[in-house]
């Protein structure tokens, strides 16, 4: 028990780093509510407690949302989460693997996609190991996940016990004062034909190392571009999340209201003379927590080769294990995608998260069913919905 104990702090003291809030849950349990609420470690964080849909609710609505500049919401069954993708959880170094091996069995549906964005969103839909954040502009969608485990292909009781909190954490894209007058979606808010989004979605597809030639040789297919020159927006490939809104072309993705968020973690670097080294306009580049304009660092994805072969240098690509202390750089420990930019903030610029008791998930999920939010509707696939009806008749 014992260490369990010590891995559970320890995942807790990662999250912390990003979420803001502290480990709890081993010494605050269901009758500590006041003091859950009351609890901050430092950070700008606001935390709701709710043991009902009615306490939910109460809060959804207090919140600034709209179709154009939506709230996303991302339920987790275990607030010890990291929030990070499934490919990022398991070895990144094999994420090309992982999408070689899944095109080896269904080639011709891989085939019928036009982008590598298409790609990863049906593998996604699957179950494959992706680098898709799985979020949902349906707050009660959100609300089952943090109260209901995800038991297709997965050993749940690696994930979560009866005593974990579940959480719901909200992201949003923030509008320019222009976008707010003129009443339309924030530019950050993104649809998959987006530049950036294939850009990320490509480096899916990289090897463990990889340079800015052959990604821009795969991006250049990807957007169907002919002429020999194009220019990449460099924190797209270094360090980035996206909100990506995604059609509903299949039932599931509908009932869900899902979307997600495309993220990346890749260490630049320039390789010249066969070593390797940050250059300084680079390490500065890249220590920069927030965007500075819409096109921060532009680069060209052909080659810098000069007359004198001593000057020849190449800009290359590491992909990063997130949240590992033996990173370089801190944001790589910390916010690895950036994902404080998209954290939903109130007026007083606090993190909004909720959190749900562990006593209070099997009453939620009941009020849930209420509202048609079951397995049927979040998986209507025939197997869950079979499942489903024989657990109707005794």
């Amino acid at each position: 028990m014992g260490i369990r104990r010590h891995m559970y702090n320890e995942a807790f003291k990662k999250a912390m780093k990003i979420k803001g809030y502290g480990s709890f849950p081993n010494t605050i349990k269901n009758g500590d509510i006041e003091k859950v609420k009351n609890f901050r470690d430092g950070s700008n964080v606001k935390i709701t407690v709710v043991e009902s849909i009615t306490d939910y609710m109460n809060f959804i609505n207090t919140l600034n949302t709209n179709f154009t500049n939506p709230v996303f919401y991302r339920g987790q069954i275990n607030a010890n989460y990291l929030i990070q993708p499934y490919s990022f959880r398991k070895n990144i170094s094999n994420e090309h693997i992982l999408i070689e091996n899944f095109k080896r069995y269904f080639y011709s549906e891989l085939a019928n996609c036009k982008t590598s964005v298409e790609k990863l969103i049906l593998m996604q839909h699957y179950g494959l190991a992706t680098r898709c954040l799985d979020i949902s502009e349906n707050p009660l969608v959100a609300l089952y996940f943090a109260c209901v485990p995800y038991k297709k292909f997965r050993d749940c009781s690696k994930i979560s016990t009866d005593d974990d909190w579940g959480e719901v954490i909200l992201f949003r894209e923030k509008s320019t004062e222009a976008e707010k007058s003129n009443n339309t979606k924030p530019e950050r808010l993104k649809e998959v034909n987006s530049s950036n989004v294939s850009i990320i979605a490509n480096t899916a597809f990289m090897e463990k190392e990889f340079s800015l030639w052959d990604l821009g040789a795969c991006w250049k297919v990807d957007r169907n571009q002919t002429y020999t020159e194009v220019y990449i927006n460099l924190k797209s490939i270094v360090r980035s999340s996206f909100i990506v809104r995604v059609p509903f072309d299949n039932p599931r993705i509908k009932n869900q209201r899902g979307a997600f968020i495309l993220v990346n973690s890749n260490k630049a670097y320039i390789v010249k003379n066969e070593h390797s080294y940050f250059e300084n306009e680079l390490t500065k580049f890249i220590n920069d927590n927030e965007y500075t304009t819409y096109d921060d660092l532009l680069v060209t994805d052909k080659y810098k080769k000069y007359l004198d072969k001593q000057n020849t240098w190449e800009l290359k690509f590491h992909k990063v294990k997130p949240y590992d202390d033996s990173n370089e750089f801190d944001f790589f420990k910390t916010d690895p995608f950036n994902l404080k930019r998209i954290f939903y903030k109130d007026n007083e610029n606090n993190n909004l998260v909720v959190l749900i008791p562990p006593k209070a998930k099997e009453k939620i999920k009941q009020e849930l069913s209420r509202f048609g939010i079951t397995d049927m509707f979040i998986y209507p696939d025939m197997d869950t919905v079979a499942n489903e009806i024989n657990l109707t008749i005794e």
